[in-house]
């Protein structure tokens, strides 16, 4: 069974989510801990509560929570029959599904490490990962088992292939058995729960170590600012193989024994034709999402008033699709939420009228969770002024998998670097005003992207934007802005040169305009940089220069 420590709940409302089962003096005396929800103890206990009637929702079928925990268990049983346990490290790769949510499950009821895959991710960048996470056992399900099949012949570890709802057989497609790590006894608060893959913009693989104290205290405090009380049916619509959206959209609705509907792919009218068949109450939208929604322009009538909350979050969402998506969804309250795998999930949220009335906020610090501004000479930042976001608290991950050093710099002085820019306003709400390592130096100037971004979004001929330094040979960098136009526009370079000039200094201008039909993105729908700038390089002549 997993425990967590006895550590001090802020209220008795907290405490009856995780004292449930209580022990009696003796044992708890023994144990000093309570239930842990990545536990199948956990499931099996939401599933007495709710008499099998909630749990994961996938293709029109129940998966109760009962089901969930008796699946997860097959898998880690199947697990253990090819040499895995305790230590190991367990990759999986499936679409949204209950595999997905039972892999994580699998792993942690042996006492192993859950090391999420992503199916965006290619052939490749899937090596890659595998070598840097040195997993001693992968799952796919069966389309993953087809169209890798030359990928994971030449593994040297066991391949298990599992289909997607409960029921199935589970097959060992290739056996290859490479030993187990077994470390001397953790307590399962200090066990590695999940090695989650990050985004970066470095090109190498990138994993960052939470343990199951980070997603408990992280799902409490998403669904404490949130106001999650159960009533609600999620839909998840992002990847669960990112491991912030598994916390809000998946570990949240468990904290609760509330239904969520998966998702193994966006498709607006399978979620308007699952809204009113399942009764769905709460979804978030990120990146081309909201750009489908506004086009769509109208919702069923059903749709639009059983939505309760829309969250936006993982990327820039402008504030003028705030206010369509307002006005499409009248009855539901409009959430921004900011965050990072390094703190597990959500950081700040931003509310309803909250995020109108102080357009660009990203919000106030979630419950359990400290944030602040620190300015570039290591003091605090005063109400207004800008410095790097930092965040301290139960939800901060461990460090970073292999990476000592970009441990150190991360986690120095006691607090989790973001690098992320911001400001807090005199009432506590933050705002993300750019990213530290993406800043342009252009003449000494710095420039932040996100402003530009902000500025050339405006212009009707803009679908879609991207700005990054790219190498000059005066300034040393120059701004880069690579541009989708909109359908049947008509824009060039000195348009949107001219446009911005508008609205920012001449150093921040665009000195260069590269017209795409669409940006790179990577796995977690992010603008992937690495990409961009392999397009871009080497650079062109700028566009003009400004002195």
């Amino acid at each position: 069974m997993s425990w967590l420590e006895n550590e001090e709940l802020d209220t008795p409302g907290e405490q009856s989510l995780v004292a449930v089962d209580m022990p009696s003096p003796h044992d708890l005396r023994r144990r000093d801990s309570f239930l842990l929800p990545t536990s199948t103890d956990f499931l099996r206990l939401q599933a007495e509560r709710w008499r099998n009637t909630r749990g994961l929702i996938f293709r029109d079928r129940l998966c109760s929570y009962g089901a969930l925990a008796e699946f997860a268990e097959q898998l880690a049983e199947a697990l253990a029959g090819v040499g895995c346990g305790r230590g190991a490290r367990l990759a999986f790769r499936a679409s949204n599904s209950p595999l997905t949510v039972a892999s994580y499950y699998a792993a942690w009821a042996l006492g192993s490490t859950a090391a999420p895959l992503s199916v965006r991710a290619t052939g490749e960048e899937l090596l890659q990962a595998l070598e840097h996470l040195d997993v001693h056992a992968l799952i796919l399900d069966p389309r993953s088992v087809m169209s890798l099949e030359t990928l994971w012949r030449q593994l040297p570890i066991p391949v298990l292939e599992v289909r997607e709802e409960p029921g199935g057989e589970i097959r060992i497609v290739h056996q290859r058995s490479a030993p187990a790590n077994r470390p001397g006894p953790l307590r399962p608060r200090e066990r590695i729960a999940v090695l989650a893959p990050t985004s970066g913009t470095t090109g190498r693989p990138k994993a960052v170590m939470l343990s199951h104290t980070n997603l408990f205290w992280s799902s409490l405090a998403c669904a404490s600012a949130r106001g999650d009380n159960g009533t609600e049916v999620g839909a998840a619509l992002s990847l669960l193989s990112h491991t912030p959206v598994f916390v809000s959209h998946v570990l949240c609705r468990i904290l609760f024994g509330a239904n969520v509907v998966l998702f193994p792919r966006f498709d607006l009218d399978e979620l308007f034709w699952a809204t009113e068949r399942h009764g769905i109450t709460d979804f978030t939208l990120i990146g081309g999402m909201v750009a489908d929604v506004i086009e769509r322009g109208r919702v069923p009538e059903t749709v639009e008033s059983r939505v309760r909350k829309l969250s936006v979050g993982g990327t820039f969402t402008p504030m003028e699709a705030k206010e369509s998506l307002r006005s499409i969804f009248r009855h539901a309250e409009i959430i921004e939420a900011y965050g990072q795998s390094e703190a597990t999930d959500g950081v700040t949220m931003a509310r309803g009228n909250e995020v109108f009335e102080r357009p660009g906020t990203v919000g106030r610090q979630n419950p359990h969770i400290l944030v602040r501004v620190r300015r570039q000479d290591g003091n605090w930042a005063v109400a207004g002024e800008e410095g790097e976001i930092v965040v301290r608290g139960p939800t901060v991950m461990r460090g970073y998998w292999r990476d000592p050093q970009a441990t150190r710099y991360a986690l120095r002085s006691g607090w989790l670097h973001t690098g992320d820019l911001g400001r807090q306003d005199g009432e506590g709400f933050f705002y993300i005003t750019g990213r530290i390592k993406n800043l342009i130096i252009t003449g000494g100037e710095n420039v932040s992207p996100i402003e530009v971004e902000e500025v050339l979004r405006k212009h009707p001929a803009v679908a879609d934007v991207a700005v990054l330094g790219t190498p000059h040979p005066k300034w040393g960098e120059q701004v880069t802005a690579v541009v989708v136009r909109r359908p049947g526009a008509n824009v060039d370079a000195k348009d949107l040169v001219d446009f911005a000039g508008q609205h920012l200094a001449g150093f921040k201008k665009p000195r260069r305009v590269e017209f795409v039909t669409s940006l790179p993105r990577n796995a977690t729908n992010k603008v992937d940089l690495v990409a961009l700038k392999r397009l871009l390089l080497p650079s062109k002549e700028p566009l003009s220069a400004h002195d």
